[in-house]
C-alpha cells in the first residue's frame, strides 16, 4: 500500500534501520592550492578482501591538472576522513550497433588495494594517481546511444508534500527527463517552496504540474482519481498513480512493457505485495508503490463513480481497489515486474538475484535502503540493460552494476544463484515459504558474504565514477571505485 509520510506515523521510523555506514557531511569542494599529501602505508591483508600492494611512497598534489586522481571531497562528504583502503577499476564501452546484450562475465579481477590516509587538516578536494592506475582495465561492446522514450501517452500522479517532492525529483528525473512524460503532484500548501520545486523541475527536464491542497495526504491520494481525468490530454493512454519514493529503472522498458496491453479496454494493472501478512491485512490489489496504471476506459467508470467511492476512506491504493470492485468488472492484472517491495532492513537479495530488470520498485530509501539516484547514473554510460546486471567476476566475486561488488561464501554455481536470497526480515505469516508465490525460489541468507556496497555515483567529464564501500568489522574501510567511460 502507499507509504504513509512520516510526520504522521512516528513508530514507523522505529522499523528502518538506517544505513550504518552513511554519514552525510555538506562539505565545500575547492581546490587548495599548496601541497596536499596522501601517505600510502601497508596493513596486513585479510582473507575476504581483495590482494593489496606494498606501496610505502607518498603522491604529491603538485598541479591541480591532472585527471588520474582520488575524489577526496566525495569520500570525506561520506564521512571518511581518517584512511580507508582504495582501489581502482575502469572499463571502457563501445557502443556497438549490432549490439544483442550483455555477457554473464567480465574478464576481471579486482585491483590491488592501497591503504590511503586521509589527514583531518587536508582541505584538497582531490589527490592524483600514477596514469597507470587510471588505465583502462577493460573494454566491452555496449548497446548505441538512443534519445529517451516517448512516454507523452502516461501521466502520473503522485500526492506528497512539498519537502518531499523536492527530495524525490533526482529520482523522478532519471525516467521522466526528456520523455514527455507528465507528473502531476498533489501537495501541501507551501508557496515560498513551490518556485524551489519548480525550478529545480524545470532544470532536471521533468514535465511537473504542480497542485496545492490542505486535504489530508490519504484524501488528496485518491482525489488524484479525479485530477488525472480532469487533466488528461488527447494523448493520455494510461493514468498511473505512484509514490514519491516510486522509481522505474527504465522507462524504456516501462513503455515497451504497457504498449504488450490493449489501453483502449479497461485495465486496471499494478503490483501486488511480496509479503503475505501485508496481503492478509490489505487484500489482493494493486499497491500504490509498485505504481497503479489505469487505462483511460477505467478511469472514465471509476470517474464518474468518485463521490460515492470517496466515502469509502482508508488508505488510497484500497480505495481505488474498492471502487474497481465496485462498480466495474474490472479485474487486477499483476505484472510481475512491478514491485512494492514490502522487504524490512536488507534488501540485497533482491537487488543482486541477477534477474531481470524491475519495471519498478518502492521503499528503497525507508524500508530499506538502496542507491536508486546513483544506480541511474551508469545508464548514460552502458545504457538501462546494464543496470543490476550481475556479472560474475574473478576469484568468486560479482559485480551488480550500480548496487554491489559481492563474494559469496557458500555455492556460486548456478543453479544456487537461481534462488533469490532472502536477507530481509521474516514475515510475520508463519506459513510455508512465505515469499515463494512474489519472489520464489528463495534461498537462505549467506551469513559469510562480503559486499562492497553502492555510496554514491557522480559524473564527471563525461565519466561515470561509482564508489563501492565494504565497512569490514575491524579497521578502515575500504573502497572500491569503478570509473565507467564510453568509447
Amino acid at each position: 500500500m502507499m507509504q504513509q509520510p512520516h510526520h504522521h506515523h512516528p513508530h514507523f521510523l522505529s522499523q528502518v534501520r538506517q544505513p550504518t555506514i552513511l554519514r552525510l557531511l555538506a562539505i565545500a569542494g575547492a581546490f587548495v592550492s599548496g601541497c596536499a599529501i596522501l601517505f600510502l602505508f601497508s596493513r596486513s591483508g585479510s582473507a575476504d578482501s581483495p590482494p593489496r600492494s606494498n606501496v610505502h611512497r607518498p603522491l604529491s598534489a603538485s598541479t591541480a591538472n591532472y585527471t588520474c586522481y582520488v575524489d577526496l571531497d566525495l569520500l570525506r562528504s561520506h564521512g571518511y576522513n581518517g584512511s580507508v583502503e582504495y582501489s581502482r577499476l575502469e572499463i571502457a564501452v563501445a557502443p556497438t550497433a549490432n549490439f544483442t546484450g550483455y555477457s554473464d562475465a567480465l574478464d576481471l579481477k579486482l585491483p590491488t588495494s592501497e591503504p590511503l590516509a586521509l589527514s583531518d587538516d587536508d582541505e584538497a578536494a582531490r589527490a592524483p594517481l600514477p596514469d597507470e592506475k587510471c588505465a583502462t582495465t577493460l573494454t566491452i561492446p555496449g548497446p548505441p546511444a538512443r534519445p529517451p522514450p516517448d512516454a507523452s501517452h502516461m501521466t502520473f500522479g503522485v500526492s506528497t508534500s512539498l519537502d518531499r517532492l523536492l527530495e524525490s525529483l533526482d529520482a523522478f528525473a532519471h525516467w521522466a527527463a526528456g520523455t514527455n512524460a507528465r507528473i502531476i503532484a498533489l501537495t501541501d500548501e507551501g508557496a515560498s517552496f513551490t518556485d524551489k520545486v519548480r525550478k529545480k523541475a524545470e532544470r532536471l527536464g521533468v514535465r511537473l504540474t504542480l497542485i496545492e491542497a490542505d486535504d489530508e495526504r490519504l484524501d488528496r491520494y485518491f482525489t488524484l482519481i479525479q485530477i488525472l481525468y480532469e487533466q488528461r490530454e488527447e494523448t493520455t493512454e494510461w493514468a498511473v498513480l505512484i509514490d514519491d519514493d516510486t522509481f522505474f529503472p527504465s522507462m524504456r522498458n516501462l513503455v515497451d512493457r504497457f504498449a504488450t496491453y490493449d489501453a483502449t479496454k479497461p485495465l486496471y494493472v499494478g503490483g501486488v505485495t511480496e509479503d503475505p501478512n501485508q496481503l492478509y491485512m490489505g487484500s489482493f490489489m494493486a499497491y500504490g508503490g509498485a505504481g497503479i496504471f489505469l487505462s483511460m476506459p477505467l478511469l472514465t467508470q471509476i470517474y464518474a463513480e468518485f463521490d460515492e467511492c470517496y466515502d469509502f476512506k482508508g488508505a488510497g491504493d484500497r480505495m481505488i481497489a474498492r471502487c474497481i470492485q465496485a462498480h466495474t468488472t474490472t479485474k487486477l492484472t499483476w505484472d510481475r515486474d512491478l514491485h512494492q517491495l514490502d522487504l524490512r532492513d536488507d534488501a540485497s537479495g533482491f537487488y543482486e538475484s541477477g534477474r531481470p530488470l524491475p519495471l519498478s520498485v518502492h521503499h528503497w530509501k525507508s524500508w530499506h535502503a538502496a542507491n536508486m539516484v546513483g544506480l541511474g547514473r551508469v545508464a548514460r554510460i552502458c545504457g538501462d540493460d546494464c543496470l543490476l546486471r550481475r556479472w560474475r567476476l574473478a576469484d568468486g566475486w560479482y559485480l551488480i552494476n550500480g548496487y554491489s561488488v559481492v563474494q559469496y561464501s557458500e555455492g556460486t554455481d548456478e543453479d544456487t544463484l537461481v534462488g533469490m536470497e532472502h536477507t530481509w526480515l521474516d514475515s510475520k505469516y508463519d506459513g510455508w515459504d512465505p515469499f515463494g508465490y512474489s519472489l520464489g525460489p528463495v534461498r537462505k541468507k549467506d551469513e559469510g558474504k562480503v559486499s562492497y556496497r553502492l555510496v554514491d555515483a557522480v559524473e564527471v567529464a563525461g565519466e561515470v565514477r561509482q564508489m563501492y564501500v565494504h565497512e569490514p568489522g575491524e579497521g578502515p574501510p575500504r573502497v572500491l571505485e569503478i570509473v565507467w567511460k564510453g568509447v
